[in-house]
C-alpha cells in the first residue's frame, strides 16, 4: 500500500465518524438501500482485487463504514424500502450473478459497476431533498477516490476501475446534494434586493 492508498483509506474511514453521528441525530438521513448493497458488493470488489493482487484497500474500508452506517440507519427508524430500491438491487443480482459464472478480473468489472448502480437510489434521495445528504462528506468520499485512484500503479481494470468510478459516482452526489447551497444562496440574494441601508 502506498501513501495514496493508505491516505485514501483513513480519510474514508475516519468520513463515517461523522456520518454516523448526523444520521443518528437526524440532521442527515441516507439510504439504507444503497448502504446494504455498497457492503456486499464492495466487499466482493475489495475480494476480486485481492486475488487479483490490485488496489484492494479502499472497499475494504468501505466495508467497514457501511456496517456501521447500516446500524445507525437502522438505530434512526429512518429508512424505507420501495419498488425503486427493488428494482435497482435486481440490476444489483444481476451483476453478481454474472460476476460467479466469470472469475476475478470479471467479477471487478460487474461488481464495481453493482456499487455504481447500487448508488442510484441515495442519488435519486440526494437530488429529491439534498438538504438531508452530507454534502461535505461526499466531498471527502469524492477526495478518499481520487486518492486511491492516484496511488493505483497502472491504468488497469484491478488497480483503477473501483477508485475511479467510485470518484465518478460520488461527484454526481456532490453535484445534486449541492443544489441545497443553491437555494440559501438565492435566499440571500432575495433578502437583498429588498434591502436598503439607512
Amino acid at each position: 500500500m502506498n501513501i495514496w492508498q493508505f491516505t485514501s483509506v483513513i480519510l474514508a474511514l475516519g468520513l463515517y465518524v461523522p456520518l454516523a453521528v448526523q444520521i443518528l441525530r437526524g440532521s442527515v438521513k441516507q439510504n439504507l438501500a444503497t448502504f446494504v448493497l455498497w457492503g456486499l458488493l464492495d466487499g466482493i470488489a475489495g475480494a476480486s482485487l485481492y486475488v487479483q493482487g490490485g488496489n484492494y484497500q479502499l472497499p475494504f474500508a468501505y466495508v467497514s463504514g457501511c456496517m456501521l452506517t447500516i446500524g445507525c440507519i437502522l438505530k434512526s427508524r429512518t429508512f424505507s424500502w420501495t419498488s425503486f430500491e427493488t428494482k435497482v438491487s435486481f440490476l444489483v443480482v444481476v451483476s453478481i450473478v454474472a460476476w460467479m459464472v466469470s472469475g476475478p478480473y470479471m467479477a471487478t468489472i460487474f461488481s464495481t459497476t453493482a456499487v455504481v448502480l447500487a448508488g442510484i437510489p441515495q442519488v435519486k434521495d440526494s437530488w429529491k431533498n439534498p438538504e438531508h445528504s452530507p454534502f461535505m462528506l461526499y466531498i471527502g468520499y469524492t477526495v478518499a477516490n481520487l486518492l486511491s485512484t492516484i496511488g493505483g500503479k497502472t491504468w488497469t481494470v484491478e488497480e483503477r476501475l473501483y477508485p475511479f468510478s467510485c470518484f465518478l459516482l460520488c461527484l454526481v452526489i456532490v453535484g445534486v446534494t449541492s443544489r441545497k447551497y443553491q437555494t440559501v444562496l438565492t435566499e440571500l440574494q432575495d433578502d437583498q434586493v429588498g434591502w436598503r441601508p439607512d
